[in-house]
């Protein structure tokens, strides 16, 4: 499946607009106030506000790829069985990209296919003696210079302390926390995130020796490598995390 990412404006707004279409236009925007700016709220504000448990957040994409549980990341049939030759000229499963000042080229990435599934990532707000697992060890992880201004001599932190984990507050600071609940981390579940990519030929393309003049749609200079990144049990290889990730603001 060969994709364009181009959206015309006049397909946002046809010349013949349907008339609920434009009234609703209008209504927007004579509802549009730009006095009406957002108020920052301070702590005390914020700690009344109620539907804090956070969100677990799950992704999916396939491309030229199978979603479906029996055979998940498999190349669909619009894909050529790779042969080194024949099959680097489908226009079906290719991916082009083309880079600043060379215009003239493109890189494509030929017959190829990708897939990834990130499941159950949680975020929410967390102290950081509230982690998984958690316990005062974290101290010891604590760099007072990522805490300080450019020439590192003043302490950006609400206390001023940047000598210590215990001294800084920054365990009393709540963070923005990513984590895998879910997550056996044990060297055996790999399957908080599984990931498959997979492309027959690489190779750059000029416009010039394409007869439209895309570069994408070329296969004049065959390829310099492949890739396939998978295991061995099926087209996606799967990846464990584990532990806490904290941002701080400050």
């Amino acid at each position: 499946m060969t994709s364009s990412f181009f959206l015309r404006m006049s397909e946002l707004f046809p010349e013949k607009a349907p008339p609920a279409f434009a009234v609703l236009a209008v209504v927007l925007c004579l509802h549009t106030n730009p006095a009406q700016a957002l108020e920052a709220m301070d702590d005390t504000e914020m700690g009344t506000v109620t539907g804090q448990k956070g969100i677990l957040a799950s992704f999916q994409y396939y491309y030229n790829s199978s979603p479906a549980e029996a055979d998940l990341g498999a190349p669909l049939s619009i894909c050529d069985t790779p042969n080194g030759g024949s099959s680097l000229a489908n226009m079906n499963c290719r991916f082009g990209l083309q880079l600043k000042n060379r215009e003239s080229e493109w890189l494509v990435f030929k017959n190829g296919h990708a897939s990834i599934d990130l499941r159950r990532l949680a975020i929410d707000a967390s102290l950081l003696g509230d982690s998984h697992g958690g316990t005062a060890a974290y101290h010891g992880y604590f760099n007072e210079a990522k805490f300080t201004d450019q020439d590192g001599s003043t302490c950006l932190l609400p206390s001023g302390d940047c000598s210590g984990a215990a001294a800084s507050g920054l365990a009393e600071m709540p963070g923005l926390r990513l984590s895998y609940p879910e997550g056996a981390a044990d060297g055996l579940e790999f399957n908080d995130v599984r990931f498959g990519l997979y492309f027959e030929g690489l190779a750059v393309e000029p416009n010039a020796l394409v007869p439209s003049g895309n570069g994408w749609e070329g296969n004049n200079n065959g390829s310099f490598m492949g890739l396939n990144i998978a295991d061995n049990n099926g087209h996606q290889a799967g990846i464990a995390f584990g532990g806490d990730f904290y941002l701080y603001g400050y």
